[in-house]
């Protein structure tokens, strides 16, 4: 089959390869609006089917050689007994402890949280350049002139918050701006480890993990706006940090676009016979977006739907708002 792939994030390039190795010829389509920064979050202290997505997202790393950089991560905040069980259930190397530095107990995880190195995995994917639109009826549209429609099989729209303004078709999705900043701290811990504070709501991870005076904050806090408005984003994240971590001097802050469902759960649908869209990655794409484009895969070479993650959970669903993005749990 010829396969149209609109966007090359980290469930485009995903799905540039699950086509590809199955013989299939892929195009890849990237208008160029989005910032990929180099590293993400992957965890696994998820809840649920997520966790399933990550374990997928984490094996379609290791299986094509994206960096992975693993750390300790400290889950601050009361997490549910039967969550927590089933972290023990699967394996996870999770404890209960006090943790000094902190002066707080947490829950450690050893081996259950690194950077993946994402922009090496989009970086590696051949495209071409150009804007893409679907209209009402279906039809492919390249830089508003070009109509591709017969030109490939299947299409698929991974644009991530630029999906909803790429078509025509009404989706259960919503764009936001999401930001996060680089601070300056006396406490070197927190380039080697994780920190996930659901207490006072912020998250941390490492910038260059050697240890340096170096880290990142957010709160997954978001303004909900189309991809083209700009915004600005406040420090209360930092104000956070600082109430458990110390002193945090912000000094730059990396932002870009996202977009929402109604349950910031990820979503994939199928708009026509041969029109495909995934997207929601609510901010925690480096989980779920490799495990969710194997799902999309499976449904349009085999039919089979991961209800899930169907768009079919949303039928019914005209008007809703979106919430915080769920940093990590």
């Amino acid at each position: 089959m010829k396969i149209l792939i609109i966007g090359r994030g980290i469930a485009g390039s995903t799905l540039y390869y699950l086509f590809r190795e199955k013989g299939h010829q892929v195009h890849v389509i990237e208008s160029g609006f989005r910032k990929f920064y180099p590293t993400l979050i992957h965890s696994l202290l998820l809840r649920g089917k997520d966790i399933d997505l990550a374990l997928d997202s984490l094996d379609f790393y290791r299986s094509h050689n994206v960096p992975l950089f693993s750390y300790p991560s400290y889950t601050i905040g009361e997490i549910p007994s039967e969550v927590f069980d089933d972290w023990l259930t699967r394996g996870f190397e999770v404890r209960e402890l006090y943790v000094d530095w902190l002066n707080t107990s947490a829950i450690e995880g050893k081996k259950t949280d690194r950077l993946v190195g994402v922009k090496n995995l989009v970086d590696s994917v051949p495209y071409s350049h150009g804007n893409v639109y679907v209209d009402a009826k279906g039809r492919i549209f390249i830089n508003k002139e070009k109509e591709v429609s017969g030109k490939y099989d299947i299409i698929i729209l991974s644009s991530g918050a630029w999906n909803s303004v790429s078509t025509d078709f009404k989706l259960p999705l919503k764009s936001y701006y999401c930001w996060a900043w680089a601070v300056l701290t006396p406490k070197r811990e927190l380039d080697r480890v994780f920190v996930y504070d659901y207490e006072l709501g912020f998250y941390s991870r490492p910038v260059l993990g050697i240890g340096s005076f170096l880290s990142i904050v957010g709160d997954g806090d978001i303004i909900e706006c189309s991809p083209f408005t700009p915004q600005v984003g406040d420090k209360r994240a930092v104000e956070k940090a600082s109430k458990r971590l110390g002193p945090l001097v912000p000094f730059y802050k990396g932002d870009g676009y996202c977009e929402g469902t109604p349950d910031m759960r990820p979503v994939y649908g199928q708009l026509t016979e041969k029109i495909y869209y995934i997207g929601g990655l609510n901010g925690y794409g480096a989980e779920v977006g490799p495990g969710l484009a194997k799902i999309l895969f499976r449904f349009i070479i085999e039919g089979e739907e991961d209800k899930n993650y169907s768009a079919s959970r949303f039928n019914g669903i005209k008007e809703f708002k979106i919430s915080k993005e769920p940093h990590e749990f």
